[in-house]
């Protein structure tokens, strides 16, 4: 087996950016569970790795990534939330591509079909609906998503909100370009959520424990404020890329998270707590402290990107700063 063929197997099996497509994160999904969530997470990274419509996982596999490890009725409770990703729900505008017209409205689910044989009843396959693939496809822009940190989430609110705070992480702020700065109505939050309040301050209590979740899980800072004039709220976050030490970092502030996932991926030894590992790496990066830093953004390069050392080397400026690019990793359309 050639080394890019192990490098392939090893992606497929350890790396855990999902790129969620924006139409999914911005979608009035709040109804669903966070089991059902968290599950359509899992499907659409087999989609992102193997892009086909038709997937099989291991209910073994589906039991792990859910953390049902300890519940005996776990088949059931994975049938519940894969009941619910067949919800119905409204796509619009968008090209179908079988016929090549575009669609006004659509009432479809996240998945179609979902079956599992009694000569395999350790497996299930399951099918994503083709107008929510079409869907998918024309709408650009997605957002990373860590799955080591998104699966230990154990609230809504938590979840949502690190989903929220990485969809808007870059987002502009004219008025302080230091932190990250976004506003919610409570019609918008209701939505996101699956609540309804009629009060704004009956949203604090789940927000804060999301916010402390977040905390505890993520290792990142969330703040929260309620803007009685305009009736919005408002969440905030410090920026990396406007402290001094991100300014300093030699890599591109884009390709740090997948740099950390790259390091985990190749890492020698066993990683007993990879949340804290994972943390531990970021922050090193950022402060250009980690061993053979440079060494291994440049492997990620030629080894995912297929860039060739004369490209990498003309990324570097003379300040010892490498430079972001557009190209996508080989062999895959995310």
């Amino acid at each position: 087996m050639n080394e890019n063929v192990q490098l392939t197997l090893l992606r497929e099996q350890h790396f855990e950016i999902l790129k969620k497509n924006n139409a999914i994160t911005d979608a009035k999904n709040g109804m669903l569970s966070l089991g059902a969530m968290k599950t359509m997470d899992i499907i659409l990274k087999e989609y992102q790795t193997k892009e086909q419509e038709k997937i099989t996982l291991e209910l073994a596999f589906l039991r792990k990534r859910l953390g049902l490890e300890t519940n005996n009725d776990y088949v059931e409770r994975i049938k519940l939330y894969l009941t619910e990703l067949k919800l119905p729900f409204e796509l619009r505008d968008y090209t179908e591509r079988k016929t090549g017209k575009r669609v006004d409205w659509h009432l479809t689910s996240f998945i179609g079909e979902v079956v599992s044989y009694k000569e395999s009843h350790h497996l299930v396959d399951i099918t994503i609906s083709s107008g929510f693939i079409d869907y998918m496809v024309e709408k650009a822009g997605y957002t990373q998503i860590n799955m080591r940190i998104a699966r230990q989430f154990k609230t809504k609110f938590g979840y949502k909100l690190y989903e929220m705070y990485r969809r808007y992480y870059n987002l502009p702020n004219m008025y302080d370009s230091k932190m990250g700065h976004i506003s919610k109505t409570l019609e918008e939050l209701n939505e996101k959520f699956g609540t309804n309040y009629v009060h704004a301050s009956k949203l604090f209590p789940g927000i804060n424990r999301g916010i402390k979740e977040i905390a505890e899980t993520a290792g990142e800072e969330l703040y929260f404020l309620y803007d009685k004039v305009n009736k919005q709220f408002v969440f905030s976050w410090p920026r990396e890329g406007s402290g001094d030490l991100k300014k300093k970092c030699i890599i591109p502030a884009e390709r740090i998270d997948e740099l950390c996932e790259w390091i985990i991926l190749h890492y020698a030894k066993k990683i007993k707590d990879e949340v804290k590992f994972y943390n531990k790496v970021r922050a090193s990066i950022i402060k250009n402290s980690w061993k053979d830093l440079e060494n291994s953004y440049r492997g990620m390069l030629k080894y995912r990107y297929a860039f060739s050392d004369v490209e990498i080397d003309s990324m570097k400026s003379s300040n010892g700063k490498y430079k972001d690019f557009t190209k996508l990793a080989q062999g895959s359309l995310f």
